[in-house]
């Protein structure tokens, strides 16, 4: 259990900018889906909003190119479009819905995840808001994510590390207002599907 509440904190970290206000929690419950998803719930019915973190193992995917991770994101956050919901920053995507609203809005950020469109122009659209933010000094990337790093990535460099990420390669945090069955089932539902052998899917524009 001692795992699990670190893994819990550290994740829960991400979803900081969304609530403000300490929180007490109850003790966070570990498992994982058939696919080896790794899944932690923790309810609080003192919060305002149910919230959820997916968070990708680093130590799972060895070495990768300066920049790619932030990459990813960019694109992932062009996939998920004006969703007010949904963003993808460091190394998770992170999302903050109501209770009533979990089992829907964990299904969309699900398939943005596993159904991502890594077409060129979506690649420059993102590379270049990405390339923005790092000028503006607007967020605090790792150092080695700058300029130079980022020009140096190509679309296939972001597809081929797309393509590493697994079910048991992440974790999906669910913290917050929300019910610890009723969260388990939005988990399965969202993500169950995913089969821990088959490639993340791509859609390329023709």
């Amino acid at each position: 259990m001692n795992k699990i509440k670190k893994i819990f904190i550290a994740a829960l970290s991400l979803l900081c900018i969304y609530n403000a206000k300490a929180q007490s929690f109850k003790e966070p419950v570990g498992y994982k889906l058939k696919n080896g998803m790794n899944i932690i719930i923790s309810e609080n019915d003192r919060s305002p909003k149910a919230y959820s973190s997916f968070t990708l193992d680093s130590k799972a995917f060895g070495h990768k190119k300066d920049g790619v991770v932030e990459l990813l994101n960019a694109v992932l956050n062009e996939n998920a479009g004006k969703n007010p919901s949904i963003s993808f920053n460091d190394n998770s995507g992170k999302l903050a819905t109501l209770n009533a609203d979990l089992d829907k809005d964990l299904a969309i950020m699900a398939s943005v995840i596993q159904h991502a469109s890594i077409d060129q122009k979506t690649f420059n659209t993102a590379k270049a808001k990405l390339i923005a933010s790092i000028k503006l000094q607007n967020y605090d990337y790792d150092q080695t994510v700058n300029e130079n790093s980022i020009n140096a990535l190509t679309l296939e460099d972001v597809k081929n590390f797309y393509s590493q990420i697994s079910p048991e390669k992440t974790f999906l945090t669910i913290a917050g207002d929300v019910e610890l069955n009723t969260a388990k089932a939005s988990a399965k539902k969202a993500f169950g599907n995913w089969n821990p052998t088959q490639e993340l899917a791509l859609t390329v524009a023709r």
